[in-house]
């Protein structure tokens, strides 16, 4: 189902995007909103007329929390108030197919802050992603002796699934990912280096999965949940008594 709600949003083109990077289909002011159900998207960004290029593709409740969370975020950045909030939800819980969807976030500017894929790239030094991020579809990481650290722990990703690729010499690349999160390593190709995936606990329904692919060498990429926060010297103190 979410590889074919992801396909499905790949057939269109638009000006801008979800959080999620996703490329939702052409899209001008002047063409027609597509509406959810009576009044449900009063105020969203229009649609093509052609709706014949945007298959009926059906959706579950993991592809419409994805964009909920694109909703919410989008209150944060300050784009939408309470009240379009509200009425965009109930769009969003009343979807019945892609169509539905991307009628209810195309016009939000934060998704252009995510549209083109990630590019981290490093001969020796050290290059961190880490804080508050958008997480686009497509991540490239690439390193020849240095260390790449990309922490989703604080990001959004609004995506079923998110593309990794990875070229390593005898660098490091290392993803940190909330617990809940899956990580594939099945696609990458090992020289001499090693893949290592220590977030392996169980999947929690809707969570995004990273597809990781790409060459190691002689260097090594990693997945792993982030280190619980440490405790200060009064907090140590007080739990030995």
């Amino acid at each position: 189902m979410a590889a074919e709600f992801h396909r499905g949003l790949e057939l269109v083109e638009v000006d801008v995007q979800d959080p999620s990077g996703h490329r939702f289909g052409s899209y001008s002011p002047s063409d027609r909103a597509v509406r959810c159900g009576p009044g449900a998207t009063e105020g969203m960004a229009p649609m093509t007329e052609d709706s014949s290029a945007l298959p009926a593709i059906r959706v579950g409740d993991a592809e419409r929390e994805i964009t909920a969370r694109q909703l919410r975020l989008a209150v944060e950045y300050g784009q939408l108030t309470l009240v379009e909030l509200d009425k965009r939800l109930i769009a969003v819980y009343r979807a019945e197919t892609v169509h539905d969807l991307v009628a209810v976030t195309a016009d939000l500017p934060v998704a252009a802050a995510a549209r083109e894929p990630l590019e981290l790239e490093t001969g020796s030094g050290a290059h961190r992603k880490t804080g508050q991020w958008i997480v686009p579809s497509q991540i490239s990481a690439t390193t020849g002796s240095g260390v790449i650290t990309i922490d989703f722990t604080e990001a959004l990703c609004s995506h079923a699934e998110v593309a990794v690729h990875v070229q390593v010499g005898s660098g490091v690349v290392k993803l940190i990912v909330p617990r809940g999160w899956r990580v594939d390593f099945d696609r990458v190709k090992i020289g001499s280096g090693s893949a290592t995936n220590r977030a392996n606990e169980p999947v929690l329904p809707g969570s995004p999965v990273l597809r990781v692919d790409g060459r190691v060498k002689a260097g090594a990429v990693k997945a792993e949940y982030p280190r619980p926060p440490r405790r200060s010297f009064w907090a140590w103190l007080l739990r030995r008594r």
